[in-house]
């Protein structure tokens, strides 16, 4: 875990750096992914003892409604209904989570002045699913993805058990997509932090694939159920199953707005295509709503969270 002497420096420049671009990412020159990646994590997926996951669920706490052309290049003025997800990944007895959701102040921020659809029902369902669970695994270090245990008033419990990495905690300290997320030195301390080359198993089924690009902490999520079947949970490298299949970015300007680098997020999406037609990996991008409810009733997600 990283401790408080490293992190006393991360906060030395990190209200004039977020002043000056809160979005700005400092990443990596990001390279393609190795042939032998998906032989390596599946190998890391059956490295730590103990039974596979049996099944995953997700909960929806709120919606953005967007046109399709600030989703996906050349996209059509087709409203697009971008689900703000949570995920649980059930053992027999146990859980662990991916990403947290949010409350209805950061969802806000996200409608851009508008007043779009908030379930605070659902969010409540999600905190004590987050409260349950074993461990919580972070995507990345946006609000709707890391506030719901930011914000939790369950913080206390639920930080060390929260798997983040250097990239992420340096991002919500120094440069955070919003104040309401931006983690003190003391808060910070609480996560349990990880750095790791390129995979790292967490749980029986579950490793972790760095993809630096979205943000600089950006990390992809490979999951295997009992009797095999694999899922990739890809976060935010594509807000729709489309940027993966059209191989298609984000528009221009949506790209600079988040301070995304492009070509890496190209080199992923190529590779997540060829895992998905070459090797039949389940693609779950964190936020197309029409496939998470296509999921749902296909029986490949539960669209409810084990409580």
């Amino acid at each position: 875990m990283m401790r408080l002497n490293r992190l006393s420096r991360i906060t030395l420049t990190g209200l004039s750096l977020w002043l000056a671009s809160s979005t700005a990412i400092s990443q990596e020159n990001f390279r393609p992914y190795p042939d032998d990646l998906l032989s390596r994590v599946r190998s890391a997926a059956q490295s730590l003892p103990g039974d596979l996951p049996q099944s995953i669920g997700f909960a929806k706490v709120a919606e953005s409604h967007r046109p399709y052309s600030d989703i996906i290049e050349d996209g059509s003025d087709e409203q697009f209904i971008s689900a703000r997800a949570a995920f649980q990944i059930r053992y027999g007895r146990s859980t662990i989570m991916l990403d947290s959701g949010m409350d209805e102040e950061v969802h806000r921020y996200y409608g851009f002045g508008r007043t779009e659809p908030y379930f605070a029902e659902t969010n409540k369902s999600l905190q004590q699913a987050l409260f349950d669970a074993e461990k919580i695994i972070i995507t990345h270090e946006h609000g709707d993805h890391v506030s719901g245990v930011i914000r939790s008033p369950y913080f206390r419990q639920l930080a060390p058990k929260t798997i983040v990495t250097e990239a992420q905690i340096e991002s919500l300290v120094e440069r955070p997509q919003l104040p309401q997320i931006q983690l003190t030195a003391e808060q910070a301390d609480q996560f349990v932090v990880v750095e790791y080359g390129l995979i790292h198993a967490v749980a029986p089924g579950i490793v972790l694939i760095k993809s630096p690009g979205h943000t600089a902490g950006h990390q992809m999520v490979y999951v295997q159920l009992t009797g095999n079947r694999e899922y990739l949970f890809i976060g935010d490298i594509g807000w729709s199953l489309d940027n993966i299949t059209e191989q298609k970015l984000r528009p221009t300007q949506t790209i600079a707005r988040i301070g995304e680098d492009p070509n890496a997020l190209m080199l992923q999406m190529q590779w997540i295509k060829d895992r998905m037609d070459q090797d039949g990996l389940i693609l779950v991008p964190s936020h197309d709503d029409l496939l998470l409810k296509k999921y749902a009733e296909e029986g490949i997600l539960s669209d409810s969270l084990r409580l």
